[in-house]
């Protein structure tokens, strides 16, 4: 079986939106999804069959309306809480936050409930659990549905998003609860006892524990490969950006494209020394001490990615390395990288 698990991260979330088309743009067909924080909201709405909804949200809504968060006050947000500290904050950043009145979860709670959510969930053939804190004895919560009362499911879901700057209400009733990222991040051991033996961890990199990876299945992750959104931003074209980054960085890890920086379409090894066979030995060592490598797959991927970012190539497309070395042996270039590039030999 196949599991996804979606970690935290705020408005970050948008980027495992994109991930998520990856899959099934490859038709990949996932078994179960556990979430926490916005990564329990992304996972339910998907497990739900409400993807397209979520898609559409991410792409066009008002996020600041969704987070109940004023311009004003996402900007101190942003300013006051940078992700490296997400989990240190100052107890005077905290009081500063809900004295400006904090951030309402109503609009989240409406949008669960329209979208029917918790019905759809109990029916679907997608396994879902989220993790979440209990504050009253501090005790780490990790739930499938089925460990959820009924009517419940709503609640839960915004308890594992809860960061310190919601307004504090009881979700249950006599608990408040805590951003389940406090203590497990990226819930992948959840489906690894539930029987996963093929999990896929979409990590957005916000601070929080990550669990020691239990035995028993192969996990692959999937990291942005760019700097992404702050956890509170409003800006809608930061959030397209990262949605676009999440399709593309999955798609590289589905497909088992090549590069690093870019993505290319796969070659085999023997192409890659081919383009080096009669290179100047001073050349290819000067290049493999410059990149570090020796590796002539890797040494050629690494001279291409480089010229590429200087010539500040667009990331969001897969590219075939062929014809970006034709290109570039078509141009003048100066650089000691572009006369490694000039010196490939390409038939």
């Amino acid at each position: 079986m196949i599991g996804l698990a979606l970690s935290g991260g705020g408005v970050k979330g948008s980027y495992q939106v994109g991930a998520y088309l990856a899959f099934k743009r490859c038709n990949i067909k996932i078994d179960m999804i556990t979430g926490t924080s916005i990564g329990s909201l992304n996972g339910a709405m998907i497990a739900s069959g409400n993807f397209s909804k979520l898609l559409r949200f991410w792409l066009k809504a008002d996020v600041g309306k969704f987070l109940g968060a004023s311009k004003k006050l996402a900007y101190k947000i942003n300013k006051n809480i940078k992700d490296e500290e997400y989990y240190k904050l100052s107890f005077d950043n905290i009081i500063n936050i809900v004295k400006n009145g904090g951030i309402e979860i109503k609009a989240m709670q409406d949008a669960l409930g329209k979208y029917n959510v918790e019905d759809k969930l109990r029916k679907s053939k997608i396994l879902f659990g989220l993790s979440t804190l209990r504050l009253k004895d501090l005790k780490p919560l990790d739930l499938f549905i089925e460990d959820i009362p009924l009517g419940k499911l709503d609640n839960y879901i915004i308890a594992s998003c809860y960061i310190p700057v919601f307004k504090k209400e009881k979700l249950d009733s006599d608990s408040f609860f805590f951003d389940g990222g406090i203590y497990n991040n990226c819930p992948y051991n959840m489906l690894i006892e539930k029987g996963c033996n093929k999990v896929y961890a979409i990590d957005l990199g916000a601070i929080g524990i990550k669990q020691v990876p239990k035995k028993g299945a192969e996990i692959i992750k999937i990291k942005p490969s760019r700097k992404i959104s702050g956890m509170l931003s409003l800006n809608k074209k930061e959030i397209r950006k990262n949605i676009y980054l999440g399709y593309f960085d999955t798609l590289k890890v589905l497909k088992n494209y090549d590069g690093h920086k870019y993505i290319f379409k796969k070659l085999p090894n023997e192409y890659y020394e081919k383009l080096l066979s009669n290179i100047n030995p001073k050349i290819l060592k000067k290049a493999s001490d410059f990149l570090g490598t020796s590796i002539y797959k890797e040494l050629v991927i690494l001279a291409v990615e480089t010229e590429m970012l200087r010539k500040k190539e667009k990331y969001f497309k897969v590219y075939n390395i062929k014809k970006i070395i034709r290109r570039y042996q078509r141009c003048k270039n100066d650089s000691f990288i572009g006369h490694f590039i000039n010196s490939l030999q390409l038939t």
